[in-house]
């Protein structure tokens, strides 16, 4: 069983796009939702735009890392979230980032994990500490 968390991410209409991005992972049998922190919210990182609601979430799943991230990102797609491959600061409807992966440190399929940006960014740690368990 693998244990990982998930930062969420959106400043597109987040009522509505982060709500059925959780919805679609509680519905899932591929990942089991075990905690989500309390909302946070920031300002816009890297670009001007409306302020972001963030949440840590911790799960599990038997998927490997890989087919973790695939299960992720048609989650973001479902949510109508668009990658500019040449700009990756730019709003978005709803961003499922793995920050965590169990006790794994390194690289792991272009990601590098557990990410470093925990420690630069509040709207990581913060929510990230309220539901993190060794």
């Amino acid at each position: 069983m693998n244990r990982f968390y998930i930062l969420v991410g959106s400043n597109i209409e987040p009522d509505i796009n982060v709500k059925k991005g959780l919805n679609l992972i509680e519905e899932s049998t591929e990942i089991n939702l075990e905690a989500a922190s309390t909302p946070y919210t920031s300002k816009a990182v890297g670009m001007d735009g409306d302020d972001f609601f963030n949440q840590a979430l911790r799960c599990t799943t038997e998927l490997s890392f890989k087919e973790t991230l695939s299960f992720l990102k048609a989650i973001e797609a479902t949510c109508g979230r668009e990658r500019d491959p040449n700009n990756k600061f730019t709003p978005r409807t709803l961003d499922l980032d793995i920050i965590h992966w169990n006790d794994f440190d390194g690289i792991m399929e272009g990601y590098k994990l557990p990410d470093p940006d925990i420690k630069k960014h509040d709207y990581i740690s913060v929510p990230l500490a309220e539901i993190f368990q060794d």
